[in-house]
């Protein structure tokens, strides 16, 4: 489940009519689909667990964009946070990238990027 992270950023950009993070979420849902112009519940629902989107809220919430560009494996994921939430590992790790480009997107409308 590879995100191409550069391609995601470029069409959440596009998505201007639409935050940051829904943005993101949309992007990223519609690189796993295949499919193009998802509405925020189709992405959602490509995503499979709605809590995946609930997490890349929190994550973006509570992290900066350096502490989310760090690489979401073994030693940064939190299996007890993933608990909580009911994601697995590789949703919370989703989640992670969602927000992350959602950072991305924001700093690039905002013209810091």
């Amino acid at each position: 489940m590879s995100i191409d992270r550069q391609l995601a950023l470029s069409r959440a950009f596009l998505l201007k009519d639409e935050n940051s993070l829904d943005a993101a979420t949309m992007a990223v849902a519609e690189q796993l689909s295949g499919k193009m112009k998802l509405t925020l519940g189709e992405a959602v629902s490509v995503l499979g667990n709605n809590q995946i989107a609930e997490v890349a809220g929190f994550l973006s919430e509570s992290l900066n964009c350096q502490q989310l560009e760090q690489v979401c494996d073994t030693d940064t994921y939190d299996l007890e946070q993933a608990r909580e939430w009911g994601v697995t590992e590789p949703q919370y790790c989703l989640a992670h990238e969602i927000a992350l480009i959602a950072h991305m997107t924001e700093h690039k409308r905002e013209g810091l990027d």
